[in-house]
């Protein structure tokens, strides 16, 4: 019993290590192979774990890392560090009232744990949590406004149905932002690219990828050279799992816009995916290169 025992701990402890040295190497993919090899056999294992949540976050996987964050915090409650980190997950996730909450423990639990930096982004998140709710009261003011004027003038031209489908997608009302977007066409046909792109938007947020990457495709025809456009094509293919699709759009729009870094990022997670490690390794350079 011993014997084997002894025995796990020797496979976790290498597969620990060959974790680290493949993140040393750039191997993003197989290095989260090994450390979640490693908690299959060790699922207490907060090394794996810490690991974990930091390749994710270097992915941007900001989900899998407030899932890692979470478990470090079931085992070991008082690790400031780990609230830290999910503080910064549930912010890039737009959890803004989760962020608040994980700094607070934080601060609670260690507050020499918690940096300058962190200070800042805390006092920022505070800020745009107060300034979301004075938002959202206006949006709804305007919302209303729309509205009503639609209700005693109900052939208004389409600019004021795009407005109010612009407010509505702002406050995640997606189903009756389409509708408004749906509407503005109905009145004028021939609008143009960009609200194509936003009622492709609001359609990919209500889940409805076929319908947006058509929406996308038909501001495509209209304005080839259009970045976004090309950018939210890749976001639908991706979200379909059609990932050879999402490249050639990612490609494309890299083309247009080759100093964006957030681009080369998005190419390198997807290689990743596809295990292309090689290939995506040289697109994190690139975005390395830019920044320094």
């Amino acid at each position: 019993m011993a014997s084997s025992v002894k025995e796990k701990a020797t496979k976790v402890a290498k597969n620990i290590e060959r974790g680290r040295k493949l993140k040393q190497q750039g191997s993003l993919h197989q290095a989260i192979k090994e450390f979640n090899t490693a908690l299959q056999q060790a699922p207490k294992s907060l090394v794996a774990l810490k690991q974990l949540s930091i390749l994710y976050a270097m992915q941007e996987n900001w989900q899998e890392v407030v899932n890692c964050c979470h478990r470090i915090i079931g085992w070991r409650p008082d690790d400031a560090s780990a609230y830290l980190q999910l503080a910064k997950a549930c912010t890039k996730l737009n959890n803004f009232y989760g962020a608040v909450a994980a700094f607070q423990k934080a601060i609670e639990l260690d507050a020499n744990a918690v940096k300058a930096r962190d200070c800042q982004e805390y006092g920022n998140l505070l800020i745009q949590i107060s300034s979301q709710k004075a938002q959202n009261a206006q949006g709804d003011e305007a919302i209303a406004a729309y509205q009503k004027a639609l209700e005693l003038k109900p052939d208004q031209p389409a600019r004021v149905h795009i407005q109010l489908g612009d407010t509505l997608q702002k406050q995640g009302r997606f189903a009756e932002a389409i509708a408004s977007y749906k509407k503005a066409f109905e009145v004028k046909p021939d609008i143009g690219e960009v609200v194509y792109i936003k009622l492709g938007k609001a359609q990919m947020e209500q889940g409805l990828l076929d319908e947006a990457i058509a929406n996308f495709q038909k501001a495509v025809e209209k304005k080839p050279d259009m970045l976004s456009v090309h950018q939210n094509l890749g976001d639908a293919y991706q979200k379909k799992g059609l990932l050879d699709n999402a490249i050639s759009y990612y490609q494309r729009a890299i083309e247009l816009k080759p100093d964006r870094g957030g681009l080369y990022r998005i190419m390198g997670d997807i290689l990743i995916k596809q295990g292309r490690v090689s290939e995506a390794t040289q697109y994190y350079q690139k975005v390395e290169s830019m920044q320094s």
